[in-house]
């Protein structure tokens, strides 16, 4: 009896290593804003709004997002929270922020917060680009 030999290609397996090379950018990028001020239309400078603050961090992993959460999420695909990781967009109405895994988040929340780490709290969802 003759045995059949799978071999599996190995570009998905470097896509996929590249992806995630990119998303540690994005988290990196993400965790060093912590405690930034919150500005409405802000992506940097002066501080950020919820956008702002993934699109400039997605921008660190050569991905480019317009500056609108409902345009952000509308580029991803939704996932189940257990499949989420690092880096993958969380996406509320009229807000997102970016993943850490763990349960825990960070985004541009307002202006009494600014740039926050904080648990991923209910009504949100987790989108993958």
């Amino acid at each position: 009896m003759a045995r059949a030999i799978t071999r599996h290609a190995s570009a998905p397996r470097r896509q996929r290593v590249m992806r995630l090379g990119n998303m540690t950018a994005v988290v990196a990028y993400a965790k060093s804003q912590i405690g930034r001020r919150y500005v409405s239309g802000g992506e940097g400078g002066s501080g950020f709004d919820c956008s702002g603050l993934t699109k400039q961090a997605y921008a660190r992993a050569g991905i480019s997002l317009p500056h609108s959460s409902g345009a952000q999420a509308a580029r991803a695909r939704r996932i189940t929270r257990s499949q989420a990781r690092a880096g993958d967009l969380v996406v509320g109405r009229g807000h997102v922020g970016i993943y850490m895994g763990n349960g825990m988040m960070i985004d541009a929340g307002n202006h009494r917060t600014g740039v926050v780490y904080r648990k991923l709290y209910s009504g949100l969802s987790v989108e993958r680009l």
